[in-house]
Formats: structure tokens, sequence, C-alpha cells
């Protein structure tokens, strides 16, 4: 936590001194990355403390029964501008008569929402994304499947451990504060369900799959 945190603190007072030093000159451009990096750093400092409440307990779900459907649906509409921004695919596929689950629709979204705004993030311009939702036994199986730069096998143990990333660079560049699949697998967990990866390889793609049980 220390690292992460030290990182845009050190950014922004880098600027800073530059422009009291006469380094730097006071221009808009200069003060954009000041901003830049005071949003960085207060994105992740409210994410760590939303981290911090999910994994104490320290929140209450607030259940109500939902159609699958209309997470996918839900997710289809938010994302659809930025995926045709970068000239990206989004699909969804959803099985016939799927039941109502018992869950905390917002905390719900907000997987989904995470794990499809990864894969917008990895996957490049031309590809695909589908986002699938079906049956399986007790449970139902939500996936989000992309054509992206995909996971190694070594990398994938680890891929929901907090601040981890698989390409650094990229994840700075977007702001990322590295702890957004571990929020995911926290909201899951909270709903008795399991989160995991999996992938081919890099350059490969990847899938992100959840299952929350139906409620009897």
């Amino acid at each position: 936590v220390t690292h992460e945190l030290r990182t845009p603190l050190t950014a922004v007072k880098g600027y800073l001194e530059g422009l009291m030093d006469g380094v730097l000159t006071a221009d808009p451009e200069t003060f954009q990355q000041i901003h830049t990096e005071i949003n960085r750093l207060q994105r992740l400092v409210n994410d760590l403390q939303e981290l911090s409440q999910v994994e104490s307990g320290a929140f209450q779900l607030a259940f109500t029964e939902v159609m699958p459907s209309n997470l996918l649906e839900t997710i289809q509409r938010n994302f659809a501008n930025q995926f045709e921004e970068k000239n990206l695919q989004l699909d969804i596929e959803v099985e016939p008569n799927l039941p109502q689950i018992l869950i905390d629709k917002d905390r719900i979204i907000q997987v989904l929402t995470n794990l499809v705004g990864n894969a917008l993030q990895y996957t490049p311009s031309g590809g695909r994304v589908v986002i699938k939702v079906h049956r399986e036994n007790a449970n139902l199986l939500f996936s989000v499947t992309d054509t992206g730069i995909g996971i190694s096998a070594e990398q994938l143990p680890n891929i929901f451990n907090r601040f981890y990333r698989t390409d650094k660079s990229r994840a700075r560049a977007s702001g990322g504060s590295g702890i957004g699949l571990t929020i995911a697998r926290a909201l899951v967990k909270a709903h008795q369900g399991r989160i995991w990866a999996t992938s081919d390889g890099e350059g490969k793609g990847s899938t992100f799959s959840f299952l929350i049980p139906v409620q009897k």
C-alpha cells in the first residue's frame, strides 16, 4: 500500500517542486498532469477504503430479486458508447428461462462493470467482448470473454491479488488502482459465490467467470 500511495504522491511533489524551482513552466499542460495524479491518488484512496469495508464485512448487502438478463442489458447499455469509440463489438448471450436471483444488484453490477471495463481496456480495436450467463446446477454462471492481450499461465494465480497488474505500464496509463479485481472477488464471495480467470496465454484473450447461487 505504501508503495502504491507513494507513486502519485511523489509525482505531485515533483511537479510542485519543479514549479517552485522554475524547472517546469506553469502552463495548462503541467497543471493537467498534476490534476491527473491527484485524481489517481483519490481513486486509490477511495478503492482502498471500499476494499477495507468489503473484506472486513463492514457493509450490508441490499438483496433483491433480479432477472439475470437485466444485469447484462444494463452493462451493455452502459458501455455502448465506449465500445463504439474503440471500435469493439460487445455482445450478450443469455440462456432462456433463467430464474431470478437474490442479489445486491448494485454490487453485482459493480463486479460486471469491473470485468467488462478490463476487457475494454485490454482488447485492441476491432476485437470482441461477450458477456454470458447460463444455469450451471444450483448456480448461475456469468462470464466475460475477450479477444484481448491474454494472461500468461504464470500470472493467472495472482490476477485477483491487490495491486497485481499483468501490464504495469498500461495499468498506470489508465489510472487504475490495481485493486478492482480484488474488490470484485470480495463482493462475489459475499454472495456465497466464487470468481476465477482463464486464458490460453498472452495474445489469446481471456475469460473472467463467477458463480452466484440460485436461491431455492
